[in-house]
């Protein structure tokens, strides 16, 4: 697909939705060969949990003085249309499906049922990095492990195994006490079962 659409157009989409760091135009940066940051992915996910909506990242959202007074308050980030909404809760519904059938599904079991959850785990060669981008729906958050200077882990490790138990357990804490809504929906989509034995 990468192939097709032109790696100039994935790397672009990349770029709208928050990713910095430059994506090496070849066919193998489709699925996840260029380095990226983790506090991009994070950036680059809120546009799935935001029905297609990106938000910049802050890292200081407030300052107060010794006395407690407010001294500085960062401006609220404007949010951009990055993705068609449908697209965006395409992707996050098969978000959802790797936090319940898929790699991540450790995640959801630490998480309490009623927080409705999303994420993707990764793994890279040699299994040098590992990570979790998970959302809900007034949260996105991301787990990296590895070294400052490239090298293995361990034998056998994965972003499923490592990151999101590390994500699942701090969540399950945020939401200790808050309720989390739900994720929006998308209103030009018509849902349908398939059925893998007949393929109706």
């Amino acid at each position: 697909l990468g192939q097709t659409v032109g790696m100039d157009s994935v790397a672009a989409l990349a770029q709208r939705m928050g990713i910095e760091t430059p994506i090496d135009l070849v066919p193998s940066s489709a699925i996840g060969a260029s380095v990226v940051k983790p506090l991009d992915f994070v950036t680059a996910y809120a546009a799935f949990a935001n029905n297609g909506l990106a938000v910049a990242p802050r890292f200081i959202t407030r300052v107060d003085d010794r006395y407690g007074r407010t001294v500085y308050t960062a401006p609220d980030s404007t949010p951009t249309r990055v993705l068609n909404p449908a697209v965006a809760y395409i992707v996050r519904d098969m978000m959802k499906d790797v936090t319940e059938r898929g790699t991540g599904r450790i995640a959801r079991s630490m998480v309490p049922d009623n927080i409705p959850i999303a994420g993707k785990t990764g793994t890279t060669n040699d299994n040098v990095d590992v990570w979790f981008v998970g959302m809900t729906p007034h949260l996105v958050a991301g787990v990296w492990l590895g070294f400052d200077h490239p090298s293995p882990i361990a034998l056998g490790v994965a972003g499923g195994s490592l990151a999101a138990p590390v994500w699942g357990e701090r969540i399950s804490d945020y939401y200790s006490g808050r309720s989390a809504g739900h994720f929006p929906t998308a209103s030009n989509l018509v849902f349908g079962a398939y059925d893998r034995g007949t393929g109706q």
